[in-house]
């Protein structure tokens, strides 16, 4: 499979979160060259000759009118959408989410209603291409679409064009896995994970890779595994420590994780969860960090993972802190 991804940034137009609307929709927008974000987009140097002028204005107006879906492909090695500049400047800088399509059933479908006429790769030059007057449509698409300055070779882009600009339906299998950003609210990704409900799509939420400046991508399994490990009672609160242990330990997925142990509580209580054993000791005998071992304290950052108290259940403190 050729994979290729689409960032979003979920940002609400007209009141609406339009890039969740069009996904559930399953449509996408593939705006006009002038609608694009580079300034220089469709630079080309034009043959001069008076005589080329009947040739080369109908074909331009024409290219004018077409419509452009850009995606990103992934560098070679990449099994996931993980260009940090990418997801800052499309995805809202970790707040939107990123789609991942099949690019041969997305491309392959040439149709009157999904109207593509060129798959192109963009290439990346120093200065912009000539067209001349004995090239076909195809070859001047190339070069007025597919050519962009080297300040944007980051993207790797490929370009789907079409005979018009406007939306446009997405074949239902096209679409294979959604990427959920660092920094995308609970609310938008529970959302998107209801509206692509039994589609039959992977979902994935981007996480720190420990101390690193590198992104992981961890599947979403939707069933915690989890043990109470001990529950202590007082005369107004209860103390419950848990040994979690699903793969997936980012914010939103532990905020939710807590609100679920929540549901079946009668009384106030705080909630401890860590993701080893190791952690209980060092959690249950509690001394001033001055007196812990530097081992203790590498254990305890490491593996306490989560904090809610009673009198803010609402608010969940993850631990290490990594945000």
């Amino acid at each position: 499979m050729k994979r290729a991804y689409k960032y979003r940034a979920n940002i609400i137009v007209n009141g609406e979160k339009r890039d969740t609307l069009k996904l559930s929709q399953g449509i996408l927008y593939a705006p006009n060259i002038e609608n694009l974000n580079d300034p220089f987009e469709g630079s080309v140097e034009l043959p001069k000759a008076y005589k080329y002028e009947q040739w080369v204005t109908p074909l331009v107006q024409r290219l004018y009118t077409s419509g452009i879906y850009s995606l990103s492909k992934p560098q070679i090695n990449e099994t996931f959408p993980c260009n940090e500049l990418l997801w800052a400047h499309y995805a809202n800088s970790h707040k939107g989410f990123c789609i991942e399509y099949d690019l041969d059933k997305l491309s392959n479908n040439i149709s009157c209603d999904f109207d593509i006429t060129n798959v192109i790769n963009v290439a990346y030059k120093n200065n912009r291409p000539k067209v001349f007057n004995n090239e076909d449509v195809f070859q001047t698409q190339q070069k007025v679409f597919g050519t962009k300055s080297m300040a944007w070779e980051y993207e790797n882009e490929v370009r789907l064009i079409f005979k018009k600009c406007g939306e446009k339906f997405v074949p239902k299998d096209a679409i294979t896995a959604i990427y959920f950003g660092l920094r995308i609210s609970l609310e938008d990704r529970n959302e998107i994970i209801k509206q692509m409900y039994g589609r039959n799509i992977d979902l994935y939420q981007m996480e720190r890779n420990g101390n690193s400046y590198q992104l992981i991508a961890t599947k979403l399994s939707f069933e915690y595994s989890y043990e109470i490990i001990n529950v202590e009672h007082l005369s107004t609160i209860d103390n419950y420590m848990v040994l979690y242990k699903s793969s997936n330990k980012d914010k939103n997925t532990l905020i939710d994780f807590i609100h679920f142990i929540r549901q079946y509580l009668k009384r106030p209580t705080n909630i401890t969860v860590i993701d080893d054993m190791k952690a209980m000791p060092i959690l249950m005998n509690y001394k001033p960090r001055q007196l812990m071992t530097d081992e203790e304290i590498e254990i305890q950052a490491e593996h306490w993972i989560a904090y809610s108290t009673f009198d803010a259940p609402e608010c969940v403190m993850i631990y290490p802190e990594k945000l």
